[in-house]
């Protein structure tokens, strides 16, 4: 295979090989299945760069004592509609998993809550976890901290993360509206994808560490990406690094290392708010009312150029409901580094079968 050739997988199987890896690793049984279903569930909406491209390095990660193999999670404060979680450098999916079970409860309860989580490490994508929220009935949010790697608008020195915010609401289809964006042009696990793959990316996505307009992956990540929008991505980012840095007591800016070249444990933050339907008015009324958003959203003229207009998320769920059907694709790097990974670890490969594409 070169290096743009694909395969494709069945995504039961391969989460039932990133599951093996895990507890081959040495990881809990229920951390190992939380941390592969995320992944899992990234591929098949399509961010490939936030799925099973990452498990060889975080267990590189685990190895080097960067995270905690079995994570603690301690409730560092509490109250009627809020919490602040102490992950000890555990897995960023666990933590999360608690938070989102707390701020559902908590909203449940008393109409809305906000979690915080401190000393955790990469959670995946926001998405899973506000679909998760809108999955109970609420409006979910959530957004997490990162290594700087991002110049402000108007600087020439990265001292922001790509920080995402997404937000869900329920949905009268089943499957949830979700909005989950990087605050920077391009999400940085996509760079790091197009170099494990051998792909070259877009100009406009990142400059070099002397301030050039780059398309070398291997260059955008020795350089800065850079913000969305310009002055609205950058100020949005900081704000967000306010939220689940500064406010969490977890790392923040300058701060956090970069996860692929210091050799410290990261401490991101995390936050995820929950707002319950039912406290603004009957959840059958939003539906309704959601659905009339929907449709005028996608029934709307599109403009000369484009075939349709969408509601946020609609490109992933279709990417999932095709990938479950009809399989998932990954690349040549990725696939044969995860089979290396399995090996690693004493863990059989024949669960995953392929076609080449």
């Amino acid at each position: 295979m070169d290096a743009r050739e694909r395969v494709k997988v069945d995504w039961r199987r391969l989460q039932a090989l990133a599951r093996a890896i895990f507890l081959g690793a040495g990881l809990p049984h229920p951390e190992a299945e939380i941390i592969a279903d995320s992944l899992v569930a990234a591929n098949l909406a399509g961010v490939h760069s936030h799925g099973v491209s990452r498990i060889s390095d975080y267990l590189e990660r685990m190895e080097r004592g960067l995270i905690t193999r079995a994570t603690k999670i301690d409730v560092v404060r509490e109250s009627a509609t809020t919490a602040l979680l102490d992950a000890n450098n555990g897995w960023g999916q666990v933590a999360s998993q608690r938070a989102v079970e707390i701020v559902v409860g908590k909203a449940r309860d008393f109409g809305s809550a906000w979690v915080g989580v401190r000393n955790s490490n990469h959670y995946g994508t926001a998405a899973y976890w506000t679909s998760r929220m809108a999955s109970e009935g609420m409006v979910g949010i959530s957004s997490t901290n990162a290594s700087p790697v991002m110049a402000p608008f108007g600087s020439r020195r990265a001292s922001l993360g790509t920080n995402p915010i997404s937000i869900a609401v329920p949905s009268g289809s089943g499957a949830p509206v979700v909005l989950d964006m990087a605050t920077s042009i391009q999400a940085r696990g996509k760079i790091i994808l197009a170099d494990k793959n051998g792909e070259s990316i877009p100009e406009g996505w990142a400059i070099t560490k002397d301030g050039r307009p780059t398309t070398d992956p291997r260059e955008a990540l020795e350089g800065s990406m850079l913000p969305a929008a310009g002055p609205k991505g950058s100020g949005l980012a900081i704000m967000l690094d306010v939220l689940t840095g500064v406010l969490t007591g977890a790392r923040f800016g300058l701060g956090v290392p970069r996860m692929y070249e210091d050799p410290e444990p990261q401490q991101l933050g995390h936050i995820f708010a929950a707002i319950n339907v039912e406290a603004m008015m009957p959840l059958d009324e939003f539906l309704a009312r959601i659905s009339e958003k929907e449709r005028e959203t996608r029934e709307s003229p599109p403009a000369d150029g484009f075939d349709r207009v969408l509601m946020p998320g609609d490109v992933e769920l279709e990417k999932e409901d095709a990938h479950r059907s009809s399989g998932l694709p990954l690349g040549k790097e990725v696939y044969e580094e995860l089979l290396s990974t399995a090996r690693r670890y004493g863990v059989s490969t024949k669960v995953l079968s392929s076609v080449r594409l």
